[in-house]
């Protein structure tokens, strides 16, 4: 489909490679109980990508915003209106994921208000992998490389401070969907996911960054 033309199921859709409700939902919750990530793989269309990438840096959302799933829309609507970013039906397809990926996160984790960061990214983070002091949380990466996570059990195995081994990053592909365990919900025996933010200083590159947060993991 071409991202000038609209058919009855309205703008281009990012697919998920497993049903999202309520087999994604069951796989989530299941996979989350016994390890710290659980991903769900999906499909963003070839015009998406495409438009995607050739929308102005200066053009991406930076965007956060707490509040239900309604207040929520508002703002990011309005927020990608004032940002002029991209051609309209784009702007209706990355608002639309959005709130699927914000109500996907609501029923999996319980969460009554989310915090959601919709941003533009060009520098690098922490080199190191660290666990986020929140219950669970939802990434995805529309645009440029996805986060990068090392299996907890390493911090057990290297030297305190030491650099993760290369051969032991992993990176989630583009649109692909994770759901994260945190420090609060993390135990010796269930321990947090240790990630970051994919070094890209100096390359050219910005990232379309998404995380979704339970609210309320971040008023005490």
């Amino acid at each position: 489909m071409r991202p000038d033309q609209r058919t009855e199921a309205g703008t281009p859709r990012a697919h998920l490679m497993a049903s999202p409700c309520p087999t994604a939902q069951r796989l989530s919750r299941d996979a989350l109980r016994s390890g710290p990530l659980s991903v769900m793989a999906r499909v963003l269309e070839p015009a998406v990508l495409t438009t995607l990438d050739a929308v102005a840096a200066d053009r991406l959302p930076r965007l956060r915003v707490v509040g239900d799933v309604d207040s929520v829309r508002r703002v990011l609507d309005r927020g990608l209106e004032e940002a002029e970013f991209g051609p309209g039906w784009l702007a209706e397809w990355l608002s639309e994921d959005v709130i699927f990926l914000a109500r996907l996160f609501q029923e999996l984790t319980k969460a009554l208000r989310l915090q959601i960061r919709l941003e533009a990214v060009e520098d690098d983070a922490c080199r190191r992998f660290p666990t986020d002091n929140v219950r669970f949380r939802l990434v995805t990466t529309y645009r440029g490389p996805g986060t990068e996570w090392i299996s907890p059990h390493l911090t057990t195995i290297s030297p305190s401070g030491a650099p993760a081994p290369t051969d032991a990053i992993r990176r989630l592909d583009r649109g692909h969907i994770a759901i994260m365990r945190g420090g609060r919900e993390a135990t010796a025996e269930s321990p947090g996911l240790l990630h970051r933010s994919p070094p890209i200083a100096g390359i050219g590159v910005t990232r379309l960054f998404l995380a979704i947060d339970d609210a309320a993991d971040h008023e005490c």
